[in-house]
């Protein structure tokens, strides 16, 4: 089913680029996940008490995608360690409670750290997903050692400042929900000096917004003149929001001389729907252009909301079971058969919300895509891949069919693991920029 969402003349609009790495590098990434679940695990079962516990808190804060990198809690494992998993993979599946709709707050410090050790440090602190891209695209993948003094610094403004002195750039329209980094291009040599400054930047809650441009210009045929200001807004990889909302009532624009610009908008509000896997999102703000004379812009103060998936919960259906169904809070999951054409598996899935909530409103006009995939005992996954259809929804039930191509073996084989929130949250995008030089 499509959903159209009016994009106002004020303009949010979701950055059109995206970069798509190849499957290689998808499973690099994959690697690198493995190899640090594995490390943390083998930190469960060693070292003080103290060690297993951070090393337990650092697995949960993963997320769960960790969960088929789990190892089962058999009776041939030491009675701490299948205590600490079992918890582990309850948190995992339960969506870890309340999803953290603040910055994510990260501590590391120390001198001759290298880079590697940062990136692990700062993704398993946050939660955030960071990728390496730097071989993918041919430049030099060095290791280079870092000083840094960075105490409980929000997420986006510490991997910034890591960024900087490792000379890199980071790039969020990846298309797979991570940040990218990237060698940073030579900066542009300054007429004095000191180095050309960079765009101004405001940190606020789990969010960056950055200025980009400012442009004024006229429209002859009109006889009108107009202004804009296009600004970025990133976001933490892990929200995964799914709209962003603005009220033409709460923005402020004041100019030197103490008058207000008014924004110009042909609608009260605007709603954009955004892309979990892109965290980037283009802001353009129109409005009158100041008068003539008129120097810097005093004041430029938006506030927003941001709509994101909470409290997510995960849940496994076996796929040999034609009533398979299970039930978590508000929400309910079963099975509605599962068809085997040729190479492709068909299977229904009806996704039931107690009491017409606003999460399942989100999913009937089709806000949010679920993560699923097919699932062995011996936790070997195989990824969605064939797309879905949506049926239909009544009394708060969503009915849908996701196609597996080529999977190997049986359907009786797997479980369907299904993940899915028991709630939208909104989290307010608050911010003014000050003394803005005008063209």
């Amino acid at each position: 089913m499509a959903t159209r969402i009016r994009r106002w003349t004020w303009g949010v609009a979701v950055l059109g680029m995206i970069l798509v790495g190849s499957p290689a590098s998808a499973q690099e990434i994959s690697a690198a996940l493995r190899d640090r679940v594995a490390q943390l695990i083998e930190r469960l079962e060693q070292g003080e008490p103290s060690e297993r516990d951070s090393a337990e808190e650092a697995l949960v804060k993963l997320g769960s995608r960790i969960l088929p990198l789990l190892p089962e809690e058999t009776e041939d494992l030491a009675p701490d360690l299948r205590d600490r998993l079992s918890r582990i993979r309850e948190g995992l599946e339960q969506g870890g409670g309340e999803t953290n709709l603040d910055a994510s707050r990260v501590t590391i410090t120390g001198d001759g750290l290298r880079l590697s050790e940062v990136l692990r440090a700062l993704q398993e602190q946050s939660g955030n997903r960071i990728s390496d891209l730097r071989e993918l695209y041919g430049q030099d993948a060095s290791n280079p050692t870092l000083a840094l003094d960075l105490r409980e610094m929000p997420f986006l403004e510490a991997l910034d400042r890591i960024a900087a002195k490792a000379k890199l750039e980071t790039i969020f329209a990846t298309g797979d929900g991570s940040v990218g980094i990237l060698a940073a291009a030579p900066m542009a040599e300054s007429s004095g000096d000191e180095p050309r400054p960079g765009p101004p930047t405001i940190y606020t809650g789990p969010f960056r917004v950055t200025l980009n441009q400012f442009a004024s210009q006229i429209d002859y045929g009109a006889d009108a003149r107009s202004s804009n200001a296009r600004m970025t807004v990133v976001w933490e990889p892990r929200l995964r929001p799914m709209l962003m909302s603005l009220d033409a009532s709460e923005v402020k624009i004041v100019d030197d001389q103490g008058e207000e610009i008014a924004p110009t908008v042909s609608e009260e509000s605007g709603t954009v729907v955004l892309r979990p896997e892109i965290p980037e999102a283009e802001l353009n703000l129109n409005m009158n252009s100041p008068r003539r004379g008129v120097q810097t812009l005093r004041t430029l103060r938006v506030k927003a909301t941001v709509t994101v998936p909470a409290a997510n919960q995960i849940f496994r259906l076996d796929l040999a079971d034609s009533d398979a169904k299970q039930e978590k809070g508000p929400v309910s999951i079963a099975l509605d058969g599962v068809e085997v054409d040729g190479f492709v598996w068909k299977v229904g899935v009806e996704v039931t919300y107690e009491g017409q909530s606003e999460a399942f409103e989100t999913y009937r006009q089709g806000l949010f895509n679920n993560r699923l995939w097919l699932q062995r005992p011996d936790g070997s996954r195989f990824e969605h891949n064939g797309g879905f259809n949506q049926l239909g929804s009544m009394d708060g039930t969503l009915a849908f069919e996701y196609l597996f191509v080529d999977a190997p073996g049986r359907p009786s084989d797997y479980q369907l693991v299904y993940e899915t929130p028991g709630a939208i949250a909104e989290i307010p995008l608050e911010f003014e920029f000050s003394g803005i030089p005008l063209p």
